[in-house]
């Protein structure tokens, strides 16, 4: 764990994902989240074994890489290795209990809505909200899909997470975005992903090791 100075004020976004490959969209989204809640930081941690879908195409450690790229020059993002540096699969339940124990500050875990309403499937599912906030990041239109569970939970103004510890949630309608990490695989495969969807440094990279390629294999080593 890197760069992260406690501020019991404020709250420590998580932003979990495979980022099979980072994109603008990533970064764009965390950006307008430090704009609009409460956070003091947004950790961005890459699942190196995800359990509850297919594994990435890219290997881990090429994940990361590009991670770093995409977020080296903006001090308010920072990346966590937590899931890196143990076995088994990368259950965010652990991974909250890690960070819980590391940091005095209320955290808050940033979900979009397809990754959110499959919550209940993930380990331990009620445990990470006696860990954690849960921002949920909607896009505009989407609001009526979120499952009747989670509306007693849900506050109404972003400062209202800074009055519990955990189990509140937040839903954060964003800005439309082009960027969509299947159609930018699918892109890279063919020739045909526009640049500008990628952060700086991350073309450069991924031509450099071949990844997306259609004969490129995925390698978590």
């Amino acid at each position: 764990m890197t760069g992260i100075s406690a501020d019991s004020a404020r709250i420590l976004g998580v932003f979990g994902g495979t980022f099979d490959p980072v994109h603008c969209g990533h970064v764009a989204v965390a950006d307008a989240l430090m704009r609009a809640l409460p956070l003091s930081r947004i950790v961005f941690v890459p699942a190196a074994r995800p359990p509850h879908r297919p594994a990435p195409s890219a290997g881990a450690r090429d994940r990361l890489a590009m991670l770093r790229l995409a977020l080296a020059s903006d001090q308010r993002f920072v990346i966590d290795e937590t899931e890196y540096e143990r076995e088994g699969p990368s259950y965010m339940v652990d991974t909250l209990a890690i960070l819980r124990a590391h940091h005095a500050q209320p955290l808050a875990l940033i979900l979009g809505m397809d990754a959110f309403v499959s919550l209940p499937a993930w380990h331990r599912w009620r445990r990470i909200l006696g860990l954690a906030h849960v921002v949920i990041v909607s896009r505009p239109g989407l609001d009526g899909t979120l499952p009747a569970w989670v509306r007693p939970r849900l506050a109404g103004r972003a400062e209202t997470l800074l009055t519990a510890d955990s189990g509140r949630a937040f839903l954060f309608t964003a800005s439309a975005r082009p960027e969509s990490a299947t159609a930018l695989r699918e892109g890279l495969a063919d020739g045909t992903a526009p640049a500008s969807w990628l952060p700086d440094g991350v073309p450069d990279y991924i031509e450099a090791h071949g990844l997306y390629r259609r004969s490129s294999r995925n390698d978590e080593s």
